[in-house]
Protein backbone atom coordinates (compact mmCIF):
# COMPACT_ATOMS: atom_id res chain seq x y z
CA UNK A 1 0.00 0.00 0.00
CA UNK A 2 1.45 3.56 -0.84
CA UNK A 3 2.24 5.73 1.67
CA UNK A 4 -0.53 8.17 0.26
CA UNK A 5 -2.99 6.11 0.69
CA UNK A 6 -1.89 5.44 4.28
CA UNK A 7 -2.07 8.83 4.71
CA UNK A 8 -5.68 9.65 3.47
CA UNK A 9 -6.52 5.96 5.41
CA UNK A 10 -5.35 7.91 8.81
CA UNK A 11 -7.70 10.94 8.18
CA UNK A 12 -10.38 9.05 7.37
CA UNK A 13 -9.75 6.87 10.51
CA UNK A 14 -9.36 10.37 12.56
CA UNK A 15 -12.80 11.57 11.21
CA UNK A 16 -14.45 8.41 12.06
CA UNK A 17 -13.29 7.73 15.59
CA UNK A 18 -14.19 11.61 16.24
CA UNK A 19 -17.60 11.08 17.36
CA UNK A 20 -16.91 7.74 18.93
CA UNK A 21 -13.93 8.92 21.21
CA UNK A 22 -16.21 11.25 22.65
CA UNK A 23 -18.85 8.64 23.84
CA UNK A 24 -16.11 6.36 25.11
CA UNK A 25 -14.38 9.51 27.10
CA UNK A 26 -18.00 10.65 28.35
CA UNK A 27 -18.54 7.12 29.47
CA UNK A 28 -14.97 6.58 31.35
CA UNK A 29 -13.29 4.11 28.39
CA UNK A 30 -8.96 5.30 28.60
CA UNK A 31 -6.92 5.29 25.88
CA UNK A 32 -5.35 2.56 27.38
CA UNK A 33 -8.69 0.39 27.24
CA UNK A 34 -9.54 1.52 23.44
CA UNK A 35 -5.82 0.27 22.64
CA UNK A 36 -6.18 -3.18 23.83
CA UNK A 37 -9.66 -3.67 22.05
CA UNK A 38 -8.06 -2.36 18.61
CA UNK A 39 -5.08 -4.77 19.65
CA UNK A 40 -8.01 -7.94 19.54
CA UNK A 41 -9.48 -6.02 16.90
CA UNK A 42 -6.30 -6.02 14.38
CA UNK A 43 -5.50 -9.86 16.06
CA UNK A 44 -9.07 -11.32 14.64
CA UNK A 45 -9.10 -9.78 11.75
CA UNK A 46 -5.61 -10.80 10.77
CA UNK A 47 -6.54 -14.37 11.56
CA UNK A 48 -9.96 -14.34 9.91
CA UNK A 49 -8.94 -12.48 6.79
CA UNK A 50 -5.55 -12.88 6.04
CA UNK A 51 -4.30 -16.01 7.91
CA UNK A 52 -6.85 -18.44 7.41
CA UNK A 53 -4.55 -21.69 7.49
CA UNK A 54 -3.35 -24.20 10.53
CA UNK A 55 -3.09 -23.07 13.71
CA UNK A 56 -2.62 -19.40 14.82
CA UNK A 57 1.17 -17.98 14.05
CA UNK A 58 2.04 -15.59 15.97
CA UNK A 59 4.82 -14.19 13.86
CA UNK A 60 2.40 -14.19 10.97
CA UNK A 61 0.14 -11.91 12.62
CA UNK A 62 2.58 -9.55 14.58
CA UNK A 63 4.11 -8.68 10.99
CA UNK A 64 0.38 -8.49 8.87
CA UNK A 65 -0.35 -6.00 12.66
CA UNK A 66 2.66 -4.35 13.14
CA UNK A 67 2.25 -6.12 16.84
CA UNK A 68 5.05 -7.23 18.15
CA UNK A 69 4.77 -11.07 18.93
CA UNK A 70 4.38 -10.96 22.65
CA UNK A 71 1.36 -8.64 21.86
CA UNK A 72 0.00 -11.13 20.04
CA UNK A 73 0.53 -13.98 22.48
CA UNK A 74 -1.11 -11.36 25.07
CA UNK A 75 -4.25 -10.73 22.84
CA UNK A 76 -5.03 -14.36 21.94
CA UNK A 77 -4.32 -15.67 25.86
CA UNK A 78 -6.49 -13.10 27.22
CA UNK A 79 -9.07 -14.33 24.30
CA UNK A 80 -8.59 -17.85 25.29
CA UNK A 81 -9.45 -17.12 29.55
CA UNK A 82 -13.09 -16.71 30.22
CA UNK A 83 -11.88 -15.05 33.84
CA UNK A 84 -10.21 -11.83 31.98
CA UNK A 85 -11.23 -9.64 33.79
CA UNK A 86 -10.08 -6.00 32.69
CA UNK A 87 -7.34 -4.13 35.35
CA UNK A 88 -6.77 -0.75 32.98
CA UNK A 89 -8.83 2.15 35.71
CA UNK A 90 -9.45 5.39 34.92
CA UNK A 91 -7.85 8.21 36.55
CA UNK A 92 -10.65 9.00 38.69
CA UNK A 93 -11.37 5.51 39.49
CA UNK A 94 -7.19 5.42 40.17
CA UNK A 95 -7.77 9.19 42.93
CA UNK A 96 -10.65 7.30 44.56
CA UNK A 97 -8.64 3.73 45.31
CA UNK A 98 -5.77 5.96 46.78
CA UNK A 99 -8.38 7.93 48.99
CA UNK A 100 -10.33 4.66 50.60
CA UNK A 101 -6.94 2.59 50.70
CA UNK A 102 -3.60 4.80 51.31
CA UNK A 103 -3.31 5.36 54.92
CA UNK A 104 -1.75 8.92 54.42
CA UNK A 105 -5.52 9.65 53.86
CA UNK A 106 -7.38 8.02 56.08
CA UNK A 107 -8.34 8.36 59.84
CA UNK A 108 -9.56 6.17 62.38
CA UNK A 109 -11.05 3.01 61.54
CA UNK A 110 -10.08 3.70 57.90
CA UNK A 111 -12.63 6.14 57.26
CA UNK A 112 -10.97 8.56 53.97
CA UNK A 113 -10.20 12.23 55.49
CA UNK A 114 -12.45 15.05 54.30
CA UNK A 115 -9.20 16.86 52.69
CA UNK A 116 -8.66 20.44 51.97
CA UNK A 117 -7.88 21.43 48.22
CA UNK A 118 -4.57 22.81 49.20
CA UNK A 119 -1.90 21.83 51.93
CA UNK A 120 -2.44 24.30 54.44
CA UNK A 121 0.08 23.09 56.80
CA UNK A 122 3.69 21.50 56.16
CA UNK A 123 2.68 17.52 55.78
CA UNK A 124 -1.06 17.89 55.45
CA UNK A 125 -2.26 15.73 53.46
CA UNK A 126 -4.74 17.36 50.37
CA UNK A 127 -6.92 16.43 47.35
CA UNK A 128 -3.96 18.26 45.35
CA UNK A 129 -1.51 15.68 47.00
CA UNK A 130 -3.79 12.99 46.64
CA UNK A 131 -4.20 13.62 42.61
CA UNK A 132 -0.81 14.38 42.35
CA UNK A 133 0.17 10.41 43.99
CA UNK A 134 -2.29 8.95 42.20
CA UNK A 135 -3.36 10.86 38.62
CA UNK A 136 -0.15 12.32 37.66
CA UNK A 137 -0.34 15.40 35.33
CA UNK A 138 -4.04 15.36 35.67
CA UNK A 139 -5.13 18.69 36.80
CA UNK A 140 -6.73 18.77 40.19
CA UNK A 141 -9.59 20.83 39.90
CA UNK A 142 -11.31 19.12 36.69
CA UNK A 143 -10.50 15.87 38.63
CA UNK A 144 -12.05 17.39 41.66
CA UNK A 145 -15.25 18.83 38.79
CA UNK A 146 -15.21 15.24 37.76
CA UNK A 147 -15.61 13.29 41.33
CA UNK A 148 -18.31 15.58 42.13
CA UNK A 149 -20.35 15.27 38.96
CA UNK A 150 -20.17 11.96 39.56
CA UNK A 151 -21.43 11.84 43.02
CA UNK A 152 -18.30 10.29 44.60
CA UNK A 153 -16.96 13.44 46.14
CA UNK A 154 -19.34 16.17 48.09
CA UNK A 155 -18.30 19.95 49.76
CA UNK A 156 -18.53 19.84 53.16
CA UNK A 157 -17.24 23.39 55.34
CA UNK A 158 -15.06 24.13 52.37
CA UNK A 159 -13.08 20.41 52.89
CA UNK A 160 -14.01 17.20 50.72
CA UNK A 161 -15.53 14.18 51.53
CA UNK A 162 -15.36 11.08 49.47
CA UNK A 163 -18.63 8.57 49.85
CA UNK A 164 -17.80 6.33 47.53
CA UNK A 165 -14.81 4.49 46.12
CA UNK A 166 -16.43 3.84 42.89
CA UNK A 167 -16.33 6.12 40.37
CA UNK A 168 -19.27 6.00 37.49
CA UNK A 169 -20.12 7.96 34.41
CA UNK A 170 -23.55 8.29 33.17
CA UNK A 171 -24.71 4.67 32.42
CA UNK A 172 -26.31 3.50 29.10
CA UNK A 173 -27.90 0.38 28.70
CA UNK A 174 -26.05 -2.69 27.14
CA UNK A 175 -29.15 -2.51 24.50
CA UNK A 176 -28.18 0.69 23.93
CA UNK A 177 -24.49 0.30 23.52
CA UNK A 178 -25.06 -3.36 21.20
CA UNK A 179 -26.82 -1.41 18.96
CA UNK A 180 -24.14 1.18 18.28
CA UNK A 181 -21.45 -1.25 17.65
CA UNK A 182 -24.23 -2.95 14.79
CA UNK A 183 -24.65 0.60 13.45
CA UNK A 184 -21.48 1.16 13.36
CA UNK A 185 -20.02 -2.44 11.79
CA UNK A 186 -23.10 -2.27 9.15
CA UNK A 187 -22.43 1.27 7.75
CA UNK A 188 -18.31 0.77 7.72
CA UNK A 189 -18.53 -2.84 6.24
CA UNK A 190 -20.95 -1.55 3.45
CA UNK A 191 -18.59 1.39 3.20
CA UNK A 192 -15.50 -1.02 3.01
CA UNK A 193 -16.91 -3.31 0.65
CA UNK A 194 -17.69 -0.94 -1.64
CA UNK A 195 -14.55 1.00 -1.50
CA UNK A 196 -12.80 -2.98 -2.46
CA UNK A 197 -14.77 -3.25 -5.81
CA UNK A 198 -14.02 0.02 -6.54
CA UNK A 199 -10.18 -0.70 -6.29
CA UNK A 200 -10.51 -3.99 -8.38
CA UNK A 201 -12.45 -2.37 -10.86
CA UNK A 202 -15.36 -4.27 -10.39
CA UNK A 203 -19.26 -3.41 -9.84
CA UNK A 204 -20.81 -2.30 -6.49
CA UNK A 205 -23.06 -4.03 -5.12
CA UNK A 206 -24.22 -2.75 -2.50
CA UNK A 207 -26.99 0.48 -2.29
CA UNK A 208 -24.48 3.33 -1.00
CA UNK A 209 -26.23 6.48 -1.88
CA UNK A 210 -26.02 9.90 -0.06
CA UNK A 211 -28.28 13.24 -0.17
CA UNK A 212 -27.25 16.73 1.56
CA UNK A 213 -28.30 20.66 1.69
CA UNK A 214 -25.27 22.34 -0.78
CA UNK A 215 -24.93 25.31 1.51
CA UNK A 216 -25.84 23.57 5.07
CA UNK A 217 -29.41 24.65 6.67
CA UNK A 218 -30.58 26.61 10.11
CA UNK A 219 -31.42 25.22 13.05
CA UNK A 220 -34.91 26.17 11.43
CA UNK A 221 -34.66 24.10 8.21
CA UNK A 222 -33.07 21.38 10.08
CA UNK A 223 -36.14 20.75 12.06
CA UNK A 224 -38.52 20.85 9.48
CA UNK A 225 -36.66 18.20 7.30
CA UNK A 226 -36.07 16.26 10.73
CA UNK A 227 -39.93 16.41 10.78
CA UNK A 228 -40.23 15.65 7.05
CA UNK A 229 -37.46 12.85 7.61
CA UNK A 230 -39.60 10.96 10.37
CA UNK A 231 -42.56 11.11 7.86
CA UNK A 232 -41.16 9.86 5.27
CA UNK A 233 -38.95 7.80 6.19
CA UNK A 234 -40.31 5.93 8.13
CA UNK A 235 -43.38 5.42 5.62
CA UNK A 236 -39.86 4.09 3.00
CA UNK A 237 -38.97 1.82 5.73
CA UNK A 238 -42.69 0.26 6.47
CA UNK A 239 -42.48 -0.61 2.66
CA UNK A 240 -39.06 -2.30 3.12
CA UNK A 241 -40.27 -4.40 5.95
CA UNK A 242 -43.60 -5.45 3.80
CA UNK A 243 -41.48 -6.25 0.83
CA UNK A 244 -39.70 -8.58 3.23
CA UNK A 245 -42.31 -9.80 4.56
CA UNK A 246 -43.54 -11.03 1.75
CA UNK A 247 -41.10 -13.24 -0.02
CA UNK A 248 -39.94 -14.93 3.70
CA UNK A 249 -41.67 -18.01 2.14
CA UNK A 250 -39.22 -17.80 -0.86
CA UNK A 251 -36.03 -18.66 1.33
CA UNK A 252 -34.88 -22.23 0.39
CA UNK A 253 -34.89 -23.93 3.79
CA UNK A 254 -31.94 -25.04 4.65
CA UNK A 255 -29.73 -22.80 2.33
CA UNK A 256 -27.19 -20.37 3.79
CA UNK A 257 -28.53 -17.26 5.00
CA UNK A 258 -27.13 -13.52 5.65
CA UNK A 259 -28.59 -10.44 7.86
CA UNK A 260 -29.79 -7.76 5.51
CA UNK A 261 -31.24 -4.37 5.72
CA UNK A 262 -31.40 -0.97 5.45
CA UNK A 263 -30.01 1.78 8.01
CA UNK A 264 -30.95 4.95 7.43
CA UNK A 265 -30.10 7.99 9.13
CA UNK A 266 -30.22 11.89 9.30
CA UNK A 267 -26.99 13.45 10.08
CA UNK A 268 -26.32 16.82 11.48
CA UNK A 269 -22.21 18.27 11.87
CA UNK A 270 -20.33 21.29 12.96
CA UNK A 271 -17.73 22.23 10.57
CA UNK A 272 -15.36 22.56 13.47
CA UNK A 273 -15.80 19.40 14.21
CA UNK A 274 -13.95 17.52 10.59
CA UNK A 275 -10.83 20.15 11.89
CA UNK A 276 -7.68 18.58 12.82
CA UNK A 277 -5.56 18.68 16.12
CA UNK A 278 -3.02 20.93 14.32
CA UNK A 279 -5.62 23.18 13.80
CA UNK A 280 -7.21 23.42 16.76
CA UNK A 281 -3.65 24.38 18.96
CA UNK A 282 -3.16 26.68 16.04
CA UNK A 283 -6.65 28.27 16.67
CA UNK A 284 -5.88 27.87 21.16
CA UNK A 285 -2.79 29.89 20.42
CA UNK A 286 -0.37 26.83 21.56
CA UNK A 287 2.92 26.79 19.54
CA UNK A 288 6.14 23.84 19.87
CA UNK A 289 7.96 23.58 22.58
Amino acid sequence: MGQEVKDHLRRALSLMLKPLVRLLIAQGVTHAEFSETAKEVYVEIALRHFETEGKVNKSRVAILTGLTRKEVKNVVDRALTSAHKEKIHSRPARVLTGWFSDPAYQGPYGIPLELPYEMKEEGEPSFVALVKNYSGDMAPRQMLNQLMEAGSVFEVDGRYKAVSRIFLHKKLSPSIVDRLGRVGYRFFSTAAKNIDADREGGERTLFDRMVFADDGCTEEIIKQFSDYLSTRGQSFLEELDVWFSTRKDMNKPGAHRKETGVYMLHYVEEQEDLGSLQGLLQERGVGSE
